[in-house]
């Protein structure tokens, strides 16, 4: 257990600089609440962009650079949905959305925040499908007109439900994955009591 801790601490030190790209959107988070709660929305809509473009260039750079890590995929969908959480909590605060949006929004990205968080455990990889990409493409949307205009509800709620889909869609792929096919050989005895 000690090894893997120490392990587990080597890998998290390693910072590369898709990583430092992560926790640069993840710094834009407070100032983002604080001025859209302030109604401050020309400056939010201009901090959302930063750390949308941060998320863009964090998985570029990755790619090109050969510098994709067991740490990036846990923080880079972790710092997404706390963000959009905190700057979506933000807008039902000032109106802008009502609370049962954010809730029905919110609650996928528990799940899929968790479900991230048990995927890194096992130093598995977590890959964004197609239904995870169209949300997060919706949400970004919804995000920035929310934050502009007065025409953003319609296109939350599509984020939202696009948020569900993609929750559902990750839990029966997970589950299918970790369900044995039906007449799949059965695994051979070991000669080992199940007591011992």
């Amino acid at each position: 257990m000690r090894l893997a801790a120490l392990a587990r601490w080597g890998t998290i030190r390693r910072m590369t600089v898709p990583n430092l790209l992560t926790l640069a959107r993840a710094a834009l988070l407070v100032p983002t609440l604080i001025a859209t709660v302030q109604g401050h929305f020309f400056l939010a809509f201009f901090l959302f962009l930063g750390a949308l473009v941060s998320d863009v260039l964090d998985g570029w750079v990755a790619r090109r650079a050969g510098q994709v890590t067991l740490l990036g995929q846990l923080l880079d969908p972790l710092v997404d949905k706390v963000y959009y959480g905190g700057l979506f909590a933000a807008l039902a605060g000032v109106g802008k959305i009502p609370w049962l949006g954010f809730v029905v929004f919110a609650l996928p990205q528990v799940g899929l925040g968790l479900g991230t968080l048990v995927l890194w455990n096992r130093r598995e990889q977590f890959v964004a499908r197609w239904p995870g990409k169209l949300a997060a493409f919706l949400t970004a949307i919804a995000a920035g007109l929310l934050l502009m205009t007065s025409v953003g509800q319609v296109p939350f709620w599509l984020a939202a439900g696009a948020q569900v889909m993609a929750g559902a869609y990750y839990l029966v792929r997970q589950t299918k994955r970790q369900t044995p096919a039906v007449g799949a050989p059965a695994p051979r005895a070991t000669g080992k009591s199940g007591d011992g």
